[in-house]
């Protein structure tokens, strides 16, 4: 039988070697840097994996955090080569930068891999986690690809909740892009774990219907579980006057008003296509659950790969993921997803 602890040492390894790449000619010549912490279950599990793997590289190195200048290490980690490697195992957010470490050492060349907001992860996830980052990047390829083909010629997308629920999004979709886990150049790396497709409608004018919600962000940025309540959706703004919308929702959603012109934008068509992640087997953290093998969507008018589809002028603060309760999609009249599972 394996062992939580195998599983982290067998998944580290693939990421590194097959994720990463780090034995390719291309990069096994330069240095491989681990940041971690050891602050929460998940965070021990994974540097005891990293380090375990790092052994045999002859430019490793490996940082507790906690005994580290924050300074010196943000400038070391700056200062290094381009094609080296960075991994960052971080409890809660290292904080090194003002803006997001990871995309400017992918602007200096070295590929960065984070594992954020482990301590948001209950104790009896732990292999859940473990679950979520097995090496599958051929299988998000394969079926990221399918998706993406569909979707990126499509007119239309069908999605239908259990209780019939149906939200139509029509006049066809932005690009659809991918995280695979196939990393390439200087975007090599991301945030663990992986798997999801997105995209958005072209006219948001043709986003119309209705969705129910199980799950959404409290404020502590961990899945809430709800029973599922009605949302509406009229040429994507959501409204919700279901007596079992739950208080924490409604914050959420008085508060995107407040800032983004009284009103709540849905913009985000998310298709998580990891398997190691479902409503059985959940990761609290929010971003690593929207992985999820299944359908997610944003509210709030912010999207950074979109962003530039509205003016400047409009204020693009918030970019909130939850989960509707789907039982179906379509893509034009092709079955894509029924009862948590793609069919493609």
């Amino acid at each position: 039988m394996t062992t939580i602890e195998q599983k982290y040492l067998e998944a580290t390894k693939n990421i590194l070697e097959k994720n990463l790449k780090i034995y390719d000619d291309i990069y096994r010549d330069f240095p491989v840097v681990l940041v971690y912490d050891l602050d929460s279950p998940i965070s021990r599990e994974l540097s005891k994996g990293y380090i375990e793997n790092l052994k045999n590289h002859p430019l490793s190195e490996v940082i507790d955090f906690s005994s580290a200048n924050k300074e010196d290490l943000k400038t070391k980690l700056l200062s290094l080569q381009e094609n080296s490697t960075v991994i960052l195992v971080q409890s809660t957010n290292f904080m090194l930068d003002d803006f997001r470490i990871r995309l400017n050492l992918n602007n200096a060349g070295v590929g960065c891999l984070e594992h954020r907001h482990l301590a948001y992860i209950y104790d009896d996830q732990v292999e859940n986690y473990a679950d979520a980052i097995e090496y599958n990047t051929p299988l998000y390829e394969e079926l990221g690809a399918k998706l993406k083909l569909l979707s990126d010629k499509a007119e239309t997308m069908t999605f239908i909740c259990n209780d019939g629920s149906t939200l139509k999004v029509e006049g066809g979709f932005e690009d659809m892009k991918l995280n695979t886990g196939n990393y390439e150049g200087r975007n090599r790396g991301g945030n663990f774990p992986i798997g999801e497709n997105f995209t958005e409608s072209k006219d948001f004018s043709k986003v119309n219907g209705e969705l129910t919600i199980y799950a959404f962000p409290n404020e502590k940025l961990q899945v809430e579980f709800c029973e599922p309540f009605k949302i509406k959706i009229n040429e994507s703004i959501v409204t919700c006057d279901d007596s079992k919308c739950p208080p924490n929702f409604r914050k959420i959603l008085d508060f995107i008003a407040l800032s983004e012109n009284n009103e709540v934008m849905f913009r985000e068509l998310g298709f998580g296509l990891n398997p190691g992640i479902s409503r059985q087997k959940p990761i609290a953290d929010i971003n690593a659950y929207e992985r999820q093998c299944g359908f997610h969507m944003s509210l709030g008018k912010k999207h950074q790969i979109y962003r530039s589809k509205m003016h400047k002028s409009v204020v693009q603060r918030y970019h909130i993921d939850v989960f509707p309760d789907i039982n179906e999609i379509f893509i034009d009249d092709k079955l894509v997803f029924v009862k948590d599972k793609f069919v493609i």
